[in-house]
Order: C-alpha cells, then sequence, then structure tokens
C-alpha cells in the first residue's frame, strides 16, 4: 500500500530546468577515500530486476506473496506494461506478473493493497495514456483484472486507502490530462464508484500518496499537482476539503513532481516532503491553523537539485527522526546521464545533512522518476528502491552550460577566443539514443549498530 511512500507541463519544466539554474558541485568528499563513511551504507540488490527499458513510473513495494518479504512493482514506458517481482529477502527477484496486461503503456505509478479482503495482495495501476486499473492477486503471481468503474483517460499515479471507513479499500488517482484529483470508492468487489467531491477536477500532476494527516481518523490526501503540492482532508464518508494554506502555489504550473508522507519532527503529525523540476526537494512541516492544518518549509540543509520526480521519507539510520530521499540531479544545468540517489538525514527539527560516502550512486543515472522505501531484507533497516529511465544513454551527458554572461565577458577581453570558447560549447558529440532504464534497489546497512 502506497501510504507514506509515489503532460504538457514537461516541456515548461524542462525549459526551467536547463535555462537559469546556477551550477551546483557536489562536495569532492562525496569520493574522497579519507572522508569517514556514512552512518548507514548501501549495497546492490537488484539481482533479477530489469536493466533496459524506460521505467517512467512511480513504484511500490508490497508482500504480494506472503512470504515476509516485500516485493516491487513499476510500469514501463513505450514497452510491454506493468510488471511486479518478488524478492527473496537476499536481493534477489522474480517476475511475477502472469496476468497483468502486456501491451505499450506510457508509464505511471502502482500501489499494493487487499482490495477483496481475501488476505493476499492485489495491485492499483494508473498509466499515463490508458488509465486506470486494479488487478486482485492469487498470491501466486496471477492477476486478475477487477476495474469496472475506473476511468480509461490517462493517470500519472495511483494510491489506495478506506476513504469511507466501510472496511473496503478505496484509490485515488491524479490524472495526466485535465482530470485533475479522482476518488472512487470500492466495494470490495471489483467495482468501483466515483467519490471526488471537493477535490480539484481539473488540470494535472505526477504523484499522489494516502494518510490520515490531520489525526482525526479518516485518510486524507496528498498531491504534486500542477499547482503545486496540495493536500485534502477526507470527511470519512467519501468527500474532501482543501488544506494547503502555506504550500507554495508558483504561476507556471507543473513544476512539482513528486509527494511523500512522514512526521518529520515528531509531533505525531504527518508532514510533507514534495520534488520539483526547478529547486529539488522541498520540506513542509505541519502545524495547526484555523482551519485545519497550514504548512511552513523546512528546508535547511538540502542542496540544491532539480527534475526531482519522486521523493520519500523515512528513518534511514533508525536515530528516531525522519530522514528524507531524493532521486534528481545536482547538474542543474546538464543533461544525460547525470542523475543520482541522494539521502539526507533528519534531525527533528526540520534540518538535513546529506549523507556522503554512503554508496549511492550521486551521479552516472539516467533520469529518475520513482523512489520508495521497505525493509527489504528484514534486517530492522529501511532499503531503497528508484526506477530510471531516458532516452540518453546513461554514458553521455552535455557538460556545464557557458552562461551568456560568462560568454559576453569573454567577448569583452577576447573577440575572438569568445567566438572559439562559445562554439567549443555547442559542438558536442551525439548522445545515443534508445530505451535506458533499470530498477535498482539498494540494502541499507547501519555503519554503528
Amino acid at each position: 500500500m502506497k501510504v507514506m511512500g509515489k503532460s504538457a507541463a514537461y516541456v515548461v519544466a524542462a525549459s526551467m530546468v536547463l535555462g537559469g539554474c546556477q551550477l551546483f558541485k557536489p562536495s569532492t568528499s562525496a569520493t574522497s577515500a579519507t572522508a569517514p563513511p556514512a552512518p548507514v551504507q548501501y549495497t546492490p540488490a537488484s539481482q533479477g530486476l530489469p536493466t533496459s527499458k524506460i521505467w517512467k513510473s512511480q513504484i511500490a513495494f508490497g508482500d504480494v506473496n506472503g512470504d515476509g518479504f516485500p516485493d516491487i512493482g513499476a510500469v514501463s514506458r513505450l514497452a510491454d506494461g506493468p510488471y511486479i517481482w518478488v524478492g527473496d529477502g537476499k536481493g534477489h527477484w522474480t517476475d511475477f506478473s502472469e496476468g497483468l496486461p502486456r501491451e505499450s503503456f506510457c508509464g505511471g505509478g502502482m500501489a499494493f493493497g487487499d482490495v477483496n479482503n481475501d488476505g493476499k495482495m492485489d495491485v492499483a495501476i494508473a498509466d499515463h495514456c490508458r488509465g486506470t486499473f486494479v488487478y486482485l492477486g492469487d498470491g501466486a503471481g496471477h492477476w486478475k483484472s477487477a476495474s469496472a468503474g475506473l476511468p480509461t483517460i490517462g493517470a500519472e499515479d495511483v494510491t489506495v486507502g478506506d476513504f469511507n471507513n466501510d472496511g473496503c479499500l478505496d484509490l485515488a488517482i491524479v490524472a495526466a490530462a485535465e482530470e485533475g484529483v479522482r476518488a472512487f470508492l470500492g466495494n470490495c468487489k471489483g467495482v468501483w464508484k466515483e467519490s471526488s467531491k471537493g477535490l480539484a477536477r481539473n488540470e494535472w500532476g505526477q504523484a499522489i500518496v494516502a494518510g490520515d494527516i490531520d489525526g482525526d481518523g479518516n485518510v486524507d490526501l496528498a498531491a504534486a499537482y500542477s499547482a503545486g503540492p496540495r493536500v485534502w482532508l477526507g470527511d470519512g464518508k467519501g468527500s474532501w476539503r482543501e488544506a494547503s494554506e502555506g504550500l507554495p502555489a508558483p504561476d507556471i504550473h507543473g513544476l512539482y513532481q513528486g509527494i511523500a508522507l512522514g512526521d518529520v519532527n515528531g509531533d505525531g503529525k504527518l508532514d510533507i516532503a514534495a520534488g520539483t523540476a526547478t529547486t529539488g526537494a522541498e520540506v513542509y512541516i505541519q502545524e495547526s491553523g484555523p482551519n485545519g492544518p497550514k504548512w511552513r518549509p523546512a528546508n535547511d540543509g538540502i542542496i540544491p537539485m532539480n527534475v526531482v520526480f519522486s521523493v520519500a521519507l523515512g528513518d534511514l539510520n533508525n536515530d528516531g527522526h525522519v530522514d528524507l530521499v531524493a532521486a534528481g540531479k545536482t547538474a542543474l544545468d546538464e543533461i544525460g546521464g547525470v542523475y543520482g540517489v541522494h539521502a539526507f538525514l533528519g534531525d527533528g527539527a526540520g534540518h538535513w545533512k546529506l549523507m556522503e560516502n554512503d554508496g549511492l550512486p550521486a551521479t552516472g543515472k539516467e533520469k529518475s522518476w520513482g523512489v520508495a522505501l521497505a525493509d527489504v531484507n528484514k534486517d530492522g533497516v529501511l532499503d531503497i528502491g528508484v526506477a530510471f529511465g531516458d532516452v540518453l544513454s546513461p554514458a553521455w551527458h552535455s557538460g556545464p552550460k557557458a552562461t551568456k554572461a560568462k560568454i559576453e565577458d569573454a567577448d569583452k577581453k577576447d573577440e575572438k577566443k569568445a567566438d572559439k570558447d562559445e562554439k567549443k560549447v555547442e559542438k558536442k558529440a551525439s548522445p545515443q539514443r534508445g530505451m535506458y532504464g533499470s530498477i535498482a534497489v539498494w540494502f541499507g546497512e547501519l555503519t554503528h549498530k
């Protein structure tokens, strides 16, 4: 179940990413042999997971075969649809997808939950082109469609929870085009009825999560919506009320792409992490307002990044404080294989410190789409899963982009030299194009136990 950690805006966001940003250079201590080890060390644990195809997907962890170990699911882009793999707790994964559609999907998101209350995990799937689907699982890797009443218009992500407290699992989606955020009540039999009163029913979004945000016992929703990160409180009957005071509302829509819930400051209330195409990861602490929750930023120590399509919150080092994982790039004005996975330790007061020398790739990866946390090997330490994918080979990257100011300054000093420098900047080797990507998992291990 994806609770608390998962369009045209891409063009706008890309232009924001590639222009007007200053280059951030990560600390060289991230690769220094003399730097102290991080409190958590990560090692690859991805045997059997795909190392090709574009995995444009928010990913999900859930135990689909009942062996006690979390399994993983994701949706491919322009390939052959959604997949689920079961893990053995040792970093080995096996395909577990019989009955899921094998046709060209566009990418989206997944969420696991027991829809028909038979004790076996089922799956909800959102696809950018084809819509929303639910498949009932038998615990043995076979899946049967149970999608009556769900929309066939594109959706970017899906989450599950019991919205009306009737004991049956419900779901909510965020649309890929102009359908906004929608909720559907389930009847425990795979039949769905829309219940979206109070939700934003226009524009689009990238990610959605469910959880009891205001602590009233009812499931609420948070989404990376086109207008910014947004929260809707559920009344336990299937209706909703927005509670987004203090959250950003940029003039340009489509900049926010990732969303996660977690109690960052340990006050018993859920807070929000969001991912953006421009500034990277952002965290907002929940406070009490006259009309419900209001939100204040708590981003001290989070380094500049962009194209952060997903974020996750969880206690990585078991110190009792929630930490942050964001997948994106710190080379703000470069494209290609410059994406990585970045973990930030929280202090419980809204301050963050980047972990270095932790074994996670800081760069060199394809564009990152989804991040999720789970204790995959049941050792008491959270592990990290990430979905990657791009049309550009990760072996290629553009290199730093010369700024207009630098070129103008060089022109004043030496017109001929400036002309030569500008041509060098523009003349880049053509990147390899294709379908590059992977689903990757890293096991975490505490350095000091």
